[in-house]
């Protein structure tokens, strides 16, 4: 098991290398790092986030300063977290639940202006829901239709 202290978030640089594939049930949900990297590296309202379990690669994410946020809440100093995804060979190790209690940590460094963190998270995806909420995000109630079906929009507070 990797503990939450072994896990760690830095921004994507071009020098890192973060690729790997995902089992077809979690490609419906997410799309590949390679893949997002390659569309929004040079989006500057896209924010790219790896994680890093033990000093390795481990996954991936994006915070999105887009008016999407309008889609998840009212408030304006809030980020999407979009994209996310564990290496497969790193599942179910604790880096998914340490990097995202690594988060408001994150979040207070390069983005002091932001106070909330939220996500989209598909209604029929409840493994990824139970993962947001065991590190610290909560339903919000608020639904809407996505390109995949209906999701759940969760949030969690940077304090």
């Amino acid at each position: 098991m990797i503990k939450q202290q072994e896990v760690a978030l830095r921004l994507y640089t071009p020098e890192a290398a973060i690729t790997y594939e995902l089992p077809e049930e979690q490609l419906e949900f997410t799309g590949l790092p390679q893949d997002l990297i390659k569309k929004d590296a040079a989006n500057p309202l896209r924010h790219l986030v790896i994680i890093y379990a033990r000093g390795k690669e481990a996954g991936f994410f994006e915070l999105d300063a887009s008016e999407d946020r309008k889609t998840y809440t009212d408030n304006p100093n809030t980020l999407v977290l979009r994209g996310y995804s564990v290496n497969p060979e790193l599942q179910g190790r604790g880096v998914a639940t340490g990097s995202i209690r690594a988060l408001p940590a994150f979040i207070r460094k390069h983005f002091p202006d932001i106070n909330e963190v939220v996500l989209g998270v598909n209604a029929r995806n409840t493994p990824a829901q139970r993962v947001y909420q065991r590190a610290g995000f909560e339903d919000t109630g608020r639904r809407f239709m996505g390109r995949k079906g209906e999701q759940l929009v969760m949030s969690m507070r940077v304090k």
